[in-house]
């Protein structure tokens, strides 16, 4: 199997909740791009991910204007607009990744009325708790997680320096 077919399929397979993580990290670090202008490569180390994930995923980002991309020398991606202005809804309605819970619904003529009634309600009930779910994430903007993360490193900072040995996150 080649790299670029093996990469395919990581990158086919990869879980759709592993996927939104990667995308926040990805746009957070993006937020800091008029600063320190990061490659694919670089932000993959930082995602323990391959690069070809990344630009699947800023390519994502792109179409649904939350990234764009310069291409050349100094060129790179960076945010279209403020982490503050940012949800987490946005980043996961970009990803495209259909419906969380899939309930696979039966013909009229299944043997089984049990079978044929318990879809519909199952479909009905999961489409809401996933509405809820993207209604929740609409209410959290990429500052808060970008804020909660500079708090969690201050604090690991402080920690290293009361106590020398111990390590610092990566």
């Amino acid at each position: 199997m080649t790299k670029r077919k093996y990469v395919t399929i990581l990158v086919t397979i990869m879980a759709g909740n592993s996927r939104l993580a990667t995308a926040i990290h990805v746009a957070g670090m993006l937020s800091f791009a008029e600063e320190m202008p990061l490659t694919s490569e670089a932000i993959a180390r930082s995602c323990k991910t391959n690069a070809v994930v990344i630009r699947r995923i800023i390519g994502q980002l792109t179409r649904h204007g939350l990234v764009e991309v310069k291409m050349g020398t100094g060129g790179g991606s960076r945010l279209t607009k403020n982490p503050s202005e940012i949800t987490l809804g946005e980043i996961y309605t970009a990803l495209e990744e259909g419906a969380i819970f899939e309930v696979p619904q039966f013909e009229e003529n299944f043997h089984c009325e049990v079978g044929k009634i318990v879809r519909p309600v199952l479909a009905n009930v999961l489409n809401g708790v996933e509405q809820s779910l993207l209604d929740n994430l609409k209410q959290i903007t990429l500052a808060e997680i970008i804020e909660k993360i500079k708090l969690e490193m201050h604090e690991a900072c402080q920690n290293k320096i009361r106590n020398p040995k111990s390590e610092i996150p990566n």
